[in-house]
């Protein structure tokens, strides 16, 4: 199985998380935005708020990895997903549309990194959701 991730706004586009998830077979879903159960790999408020509207991605990206992801709670949160990873897909969720400057895909490939699962990328519009040829058999969201 696999880790893939998307904004909000696509699973609005697309019928909600329980239906992007019964597309992606066997999912776990996890919102990875501060106060949604996730906190120990979203980005702090501070952070985010002061590098985004500067437009320093790149220095963003290295604050976002040393500081947050290197912390243990941190840690423990990637290993339990990679772990899930082996059993179902995980869909990572965030707000910000472009995946090239949000931290889902930086937790992503983190995660595929440290811990060896696959990372199979950003769900694209539209046709990529309904080419996946899974079969709901477990949905379960934070």
């Amino acid at each position: 199985m696999s880790i893939y991730t998307t904004y909000l706004g696509f699973l609005n586009k697309h019928g909600g998380a329980k239906k992007v998830a019964m597309k992606l077979g066997s999912c776990f879903v996890y919102y990875v935005m501060r106060n949604r159960g996730n906190n120990a790999v979203a980005p702090m408020d501070s952070l985010l708020i002061k590098l985004t509207r500067e437009k320093q991605w790149e220095a963003y990206e290295r604050y976002y990895l040393a500081l947050t992801l290197q912390q243990s709670k941190a840690m423990e949160w990637m290993k339990k997903r990679a772990q899930e990873a082996k059993v179902g897909n995980i869909l990572l969720v965030c707000f910000e549309k472009d995946a090239g400057h949000c931290h889902r895909r930086l937790l992503a490939e983190e995660i595929a990194r440290r811990f060896g699962a696959e990372y199979k990328g950003e769900l694209e519009e539209p046709a990529h959701i309904y080419s996946l040829d899974g079969k709901f058999d477990k949905f379960d969201y934070q």
